[in-house]
């Protein structure tokens, strides 16, 4: 647990290698619990889960996350929140990468870190981008959170409800096109499922 009057007892060049370690070292958990959430919503566990979670980059994971929560989960409202929060998650993403790619010291302002940080999506910009303690603290909050709400979705019924669509072959929702009879189950029977013509009318 991270405590400020510990960190501020740090050298200030260690504080700020601690404190970028730190943001990174929270972040891995919050993907791993990505991980899990998506080996769930697949019936896949053990080395299935890791050699997919580790051939997926982190958008992808999110992206597949979103889109079998949409398809499969009938409570509108257990969509929208898990929605919110795969988009939130991903917000974060794009925060590791720039603190993960990006050179740093101690700042010079503040308690904290300073970034020397460039977004060159559209245009050159200088992200000017320094942080304090208190702001690695909020954002280690943050990914704890969203890591916390993300892991408890695996204990609701919904999500077995998508494990067992997954590995049964049945048909998430009514009306829908997907074939039910495939004889693969998991990740393999899912695709299999998506590839099937859908019937002549």
């Amino acid at each position: 647990m991270l405590i400020k009057p510990v960190l501020l007892n740090l050298e200030p060049d260690t504080r700020a290698f601690a404190l970028v370690g730190a943001f990174m070292g929270y972040f891995a958990l919050l993907e791993e619990g990505v991980n899990e959430a998506l080996g769930v919503t697949l019936g896949i566990d053990g080395a299935r889960r890791i050699i997919v979670g580790r051939n997926m980059g982190y958008d992808d994971k999110l992206k597949s996350l979103r889109t079998l929560i949409d398809w499969f989960i009938y409570d509108p409202v257990e969509r929208k929140r898990f929605d919110t929060m795969a988009t939130e998650a991903r917000k974060l993403g794009q925060t590791r990468n720039v603190i993960a790619h990006s050179p740093f010291r101690r700042s010079e302002q503040t308690d904290g870190v300073e970034f020397f940080a460039w977004s060159a999506t559209k245009e050159l910009r200088n992200l000017e981008m320094d942080w304090s303690i208190d702001a690695f603290l909020k954002a280690i909050d943050h990914i704890n959170t969203l890591d916390n709400d993300i892991r408890s979705i695996q204990s609701k019924l919904s999500m077995m409800r998508i494990a067992e669509a997954l590995t049964q072959n049945e048909t998430p929702r009514e009306g829908s096109t997907w074939a039910t009879s495939n004889s693969l189950g998991g990740l393999f029977g899912l695709g299999a499922t998506l590839d099937e013509p859908e019937p002549q009318k």
